[in-house]
């Protein structure tokens, strides 16, 4: 059974709302959370202490969206996208596109990565913490990029891939980027599978029978990924082993849909993102799931505002 995580009415620095859970649940697992959430209007990122349910701000701004946070290898940076740069002093004409940006582990030192037209989304590192691959509509309706922090060169990985190459995730050795596309036909419609892309030799291929596949997420050894599986409603988590193609349901939830897992650095959770609705009212939480045993779930958040697309922090 989920344990109510009730957030109280918390109080930031500057007087604003925050994601914050009234019941602690210690002992239960261990770690930090970067994650965004909709609970002061526009999305923002925020921190989550897993141990005790603390929760920081970590950016602000009413006019602007701050989206997707991902740790870097060494826990030092957060790297997310945001279309702040059409907004305030000096702001950019023409339509408020997003963008990729870094910014220090306690929100400081924030820096625009890309600044190509377009949007620009789902950033995930490269293990060396020296690059990033991202996926946009610059080009294309959807392909994966990568951009050097250095000095911003960017490479083209996909071209006009079929049905968009989205929701990119690099592989722990950083040889291979797991990612989603509509690319599977059905009736009228294209549904989502899950690709792997070689960024060696840029070769993509699909992986076998993930047919309604999205939202990839490595396990900690490379050994296997973590999906949504969309074939259901509401929808499901599933893991993947690469070597045998043996799928297993590793989370489900008859009232409640379930997104954007991600995996704690001790292999041990999963950080998803749970809602009641889909894309009508939403209300998504967080919470986990044990990997070993899918029938326990903890909650994280609930209450007001849309929390999720949470990243752990490594160790």
């Amino acid at each position: 059974m989920p344990v109510s995580a009730r957030p109280a009415a918390a109080v930031a620095a500057d007087a604003e709302p925050l994601p914050q859970p009234a019941q602690p649940y210690r002992g239960v697992a261990a770690g930090l959370l970067a994650f965004q959430s909709d609970v002061r209007g526009r999305p923002k990122i925020f921190t989550l202490d897993v141990a005790t349910g603390q929760v920081r701000a970590l950016t602000s701004g009413a006019d602007w969206r701050d989206e997707a946070p991902r740790w870097s290898p060494d826990g030092q940076w957060i790297a997310f996208t945001s279309n702040r740069a059409h907004y305030g002093p000096g702001a950019e004409t023409g339509t408020p596109d997003t963008d990729v940006y870094v910014m220090r582990a306690d929100g400081s030192q924030v820096r625009r990565v890309t600044t190509d037209p377009g949007n620009d989304h789902d950033p995930s590192w490269l293990p060396d913490g020296q690059s990033l691959v991202f996926s946009s509509d610059r080009a294309s309706r959807g392909d994966l990029y990568r951009v050097r922090l250095a000095d911003g060169q960017t490479t083209r990985l996909t071209t006009n891939f079929v049905g968009r190459a989205i929701m990119p995730a690099v592989s722990p050795d950083g040889r291979r980027v797991a990612f989603a596309a509509q690319t599977l036909r059905v009736g009228a419609f294209w549904n989502f599978q899950v690709h792997l892309l070689d960024l060696a030799t840029g070769r993509t291929e699909p992986v076998p029978a993930s047919g309604g596949a999205c939202w990839p997420a490595w396990t900690p050894d490379g050994r296997a990924l973590f999906n949504v599986q969309l074939d259901r409603e509401p929808s499901a988590i599933q893991r993947r082993d690469l070597a045998s193609g043996a799928v297993t349901l590793a989370h489900a939830n008859p009232t409640l849909w379930s997104y954007y897992p991600r995996v704690s650095p001790d292999g041990q959770w999963l950080v998803v993102s749970l809602s009641p609705e889909h894309h009508d009212g939403e209300n998504w939480d967080l919470a986990l799931v044990s990997t070993s045993d899918p029938g326990r779930r903890v909650a994280l958040t609930t209450g007001p505002g849309n929390d999720r697309l949470a990243d752990w922090k490594p160790r």
